[in-house]
């Protein structure tokens, strides 16, 4: 029965894995399409950098503000979701290659 649980709880977190690295990928197709024009030209602060929790992530797309876009009324939830995983995975390596 053990073996049984260990076999079940393996599994539940490689598919939760996966899940994850689903939403990343989609959310660096849509970093690259609505948002690496301008924090990736230099033309404003690079998101690469940031600290920002992932709940601060969400409210900055959804919203905008300080000249950027509000993307509620053109992104999905999900989508918006996954854009700020992605951007908290690439300032989660960036810090961590500084160390």
């Amino acid at each position: 029965m053990k073996k049984i649980l260990i076999i079940i709880f393996f599994l539940f977190g490689c598919d939760q894995n996966n899940s994850n690295n689903n939403k990343i990928l989609l959310g660096k197709k849509i970093y690259i399409k609505h948002c690496s024009s301008c924090h990736d030209s230099g033309l404003i602060e690079s998101l690469t950098s940031n600290a920002l929790d992932l709940s601060k992530i969400i409210y900055n797309v959804t919203y905008g503000g300080h000249g950027m876009p509000s993307y509620k009324d053109i992104l999905s939830d999900e989508e918006i979701n996954s854009v700020a995983l992605y951007i908290k995975k690439i300032g989660r390596n960036s810090l961590s290659e500084t160390k």
